[in-house]
């Protein structure tokens, strides 16, 4: 299948071009909002400022938040700001957006040094004050054996989307552990895919490489093979989406498919610009693009 890819005026622009245009350049082929911090520090302490910012605009009432593990530096950061500021999130509601499970399908310990829980009650919950702090039953975690009640409380506590949805794109498209669905003999269609809720997946091979580089040492015998995933229904009906590159070069690519190449479940990640409406159709979606120089620059290739 061809790629297309669209320009902020919806001239077409072919791959070649999309992946040499200068990070300086960037925003003028595209009107989605994109930063381009100097350093990943800069990157993080943005993305927590933008937490906080969600809190104080809700003035106390309910606030719901989707929020992955990949980054998570921007959490000990958000802890900080609350404390520092004294900010009640008594009435936050997050929820987690995905999880690995075991070679049975089973949700991995806690005490497994990839499990997602763990990295979020280390990174954030147990930094939040006490005082401050929401409780243990208003933040959720997807596991292989509550997917319906995710679905659930989605559907009680965010029936119009989340207010903030902080989401990644992996390099072959995934945001969450949402990847195109069609391989083989399965053929799901765009309508089904944008549908899917709260689900159970196969880590691709592709995840699993670049989840053994990232998180370990190169050990792909160290990732689970399977993950439970919130899916696209949930992920695109946020009422605000925040898309952040923070993995270095390996992320060049994903950005300017995000940016621009026109949907498609080939690379999941470019539908993250649009909002899922309740009808199901699709609009344009309050998204800012979030990187470094070290994620937008141009794509190169280059011998090792």
């Amino acid at each position: 299948m061809s790629r297309i890819y669209i320009d902020k005026n919806g001239h077409p622009l072919n791959r070649e071009t999309v992946q040499k245009i200068p990070p300086e350049k960037l925003r003028d082929y595209t009107d989605i909002p994109i930063n381009i911090l100097p350093t990943h520090a800069a990157l993080y302490e943005a993305i927590a400022e933008i937490m906080i910012e969600t809190i104080i605009t809700k003035k106390g009432k309910k606030t719901t938040m989707i929020l992955p593990v990949g980054p998570t530096a921007q959490y000990p950061l958000f802890a900080k700001k609350l404390k520092e500021r004294h900010i009640d999130c008594r009435n936050l509601f997050t929820f987690n957006m995905d999880e690995f499970l075991d070679r049975t399908g089973r949700t991995i310990s806690e005490d497994h040094p990839l499990s997602f829980k763990a990295e979020m009650m280390e990174k954030l919950f147990n930094l939040i004050p006490s005082e401050l702090k929401m409780p243990a039953e208003q933040m959720f975690f997807p596991r292989h054996d509550n997917m319906e009640v995710i679905d659930q409380l989605f559907d009680e506590h965010a029936p119009d989307g989340v207010d903030l949805c902080l989401a990644g794109v992996g390099p072959e498209g995934h945001f969450a552990f949402n990847e195109n669905p069609n391989s083989g003999h399965i053929d799901i269609s765009e309508e089904e895919f944008l549908a899917d809720r709260t689900h159970l997946v196969s880590v691709r091979s592709s995840t699993v490489d670049m989840d053994a580089l990232v998180a370990g040492c190169g050990d792909r015998s160290a990732i689970p093979p399977f993950a439970v995933t919130i899916g696209p229904r949930d992920v695109l009906s946020a009422k605000r989406m925040e898309v952040i590159l923070f993995a270095g070069k390996f992320q060049r690519t994903a950005l300017r498919e995000t940016l621009f190449r026109e949907p498609t479940m080939a690379f999941p990640g470019s539908y993250l610009k649009l909002r899922r409406k309740k009808d199901g159709s699709l609009e344009p979606q309050n998204v800012t693009v979030w990187a470094t120089e070290e994620e937008a620059g141009p794509v190169t290739s280059q011998t090792i």
